[in-house]
């Protein structure tokens, strides 16, 4: 069974689906454990403690919903999720060096104003006429063309590939950002270190093979001392039994997020969801 989450019209909405049949088993306007589990007993009763596996989110929530509904069911923590937070992490320190450019161009251009401001209290006072100056941020540009601000805005999309992905311009930008900045070039390499261990390739490896391979990650991490990379870390060992789980059978949310896709086709097809019964009918009797 694979549960997920999907915002539908203004609400939160949980969804149970079976990765066997690829049909909605319960669909739910809750995120709460308590009523998640008032609904969902009495229908699943039959059959629930045959569920051998959930795949999940991160949420605590469905994580003591899976224990208590499927007492059976191994539990493993999506691989889409965790890629993607790995992911965040390390962009996180590429928005935080944006963020320092940005902060020196705010400060250049109150500097700027009060300067302006100085000129024309001095023109004034001698009675001349004052002529107000534009405000030019004077930024170096690199080899490829670009500053610094459109260096760290333009590598978001070469920071999500392996280096062996890249372009030529990717690969030029990569070189210049990595020369500028090695705290986003260490922090890349840490994630696509993680990734690769994450790999399918990985599946039905033994698991001393795998959990080692993690503590070299861990080491890794620690010795580098990146605070972004270093509490995704904290998010790894917190859930590390959930994770490893994919890699004996490599069971993924990937029904569900092919669900939530159908399900966003449904809601453009009928414009919305103002008629909210009608939709609720046409999407039960297409995916029950």
């Amino acid at each position: 069974m694979s549960i997920d989450e999907k915002h539908i019209g203004e609400e939160w909405y949980t969804i149970i689906s079976n990765k066997a049949t690829g049909k909605i088993m319960l669909m739910a306007s809750t995120k709460r454990q308590d009523e998640l589990k008032s609904v969902s007993v009495p229908l699943m009763d039959e059959f629930r403690k045959k569920v051998k596996v959930a795949t999940r989110d991160l949420s605590p929530v469905y994580a003591l919903y899976c224990r208590e509904v499927f007492p059976n069911a191994m539990q493993v923590a999506d691989k889409f999720h965790i890629i993607r937070y790995a992911i965040e992490a390390m962009q996180t320190v590429r928005i935080r060096y944006r963020q320092k450019e940005l902060e020196k161009r705010r400060k250049a251009y109150q500097q700027f104003k009060q300067e302006q401001q100085q000129r024309k209290e001095q023109y004034q006072g001698n009675g001349n006429k004052f002529k107000p100056k534009k405000f030019r941020y004077k930024e170096k540009r690199y080899v490829n063309g670009d500053t610094t601000l459109e260096l760290l805005a333009k590598s978001l999309y070469l920071l999500f590939k392996y280096p062996n992905q890249w372009i030529q311009s990717q690969r030029e930008r990569a070189k210049i950002l990595f020369s500028l900045y090695p705290e986003i070039k260490t922090a890349y390499q840490l994630c696509c270190m993680f990734r690769q261990w994450y790999s399918n390739k990985n599946i039905n490896q033994h698991e001393l093979v795998i959990d080692k391979r993690l503590h070299d990650w861990y080491e890794r991490v620690e010795d580098e001392a990146i605070e972004e990379i270093l509490n995704f870390k904290s998010l790894v060992e917190r859930n590390q039994q959930y994770i490893t789980n994919y890699f004996i059978n490599g069971h993924t949310n990937a029904i569900a997020e092919n669900i939530n896709g159908k399900i966003n086709k449904f809601i453009s097809s009928n414009q919305g969801t103002r008629h909210r019964d009608f939709f609720f009918f046409r999407l039960n009797n297409y995916f029950s």
